[in-house]
């Protein structure tokens, strides 16, 4: 998820929220982004992870730097 997270904010995707839950499901952490289809119109995307305790708070840490980055905080 680190990994895709750094790319989607490398490439430029708006990057909405980010979600990291400790559990034994079988995904615990998500992306939700937005992008603009061909017509210029939002759509939104998530993609889901199987993460542990140490690759969701570098995650958290991350989306920080992001949103700081953009000046929402």
């Amino acid at each position: 998820m680190f990994k895709r997270l750094r790319y989607l904010i490398a490439e430029g995707f708006e990057i909405c929220s980010i979600q990291g839950n400790d559990s034994d499901q079988e995904t615990n952490g998500k992306i939700l982004y937005r992008l603009r289809n061909d017509k210029g119109e939002w759509r939104i995307r998530s993609e889901e992870f199987r993460i542990g305790a140490r690759e969701s708070e570098a995650c958290g840490e991350l989306f920080i730097d992001y949103l700081q980055s953009k000046g929402a905080g």
